[in-house]
């Protein structure tokens, strides 16, 4: 099950990445120093998407079970 979900993280991440990717490239106009902080943030929001998901979808179910 673990494995399961690993991989569809990894999965998710690689997904995600090629499309921020993809509208990078497209992004005209943008300076040297722009595109380098584009990809670095492409590159952060890769790596830690799989914290904030988890841990934003905790807090609605608690929202909605206190609202219940």
């Amino acid at each position: 099950m673990k494995l399961l979900l690993v991989s569809l993280y990894v999965l998710v991440a690689l997904y995600l990445s090629a499309a921020w990717l993809r509208f990078l490239k497209k992004g005209a106009g943008l300076s040297p120093q722009q595109k380098v902080l584009s990809f670095l943030t492409v590159g952060i929001a890769t790596v830690f998407w799989p914290l904030v998901v988890p841990i934003a979808y905790v807090k609605l179910l608690d929202t909605t079970v206190s609202q219940s």
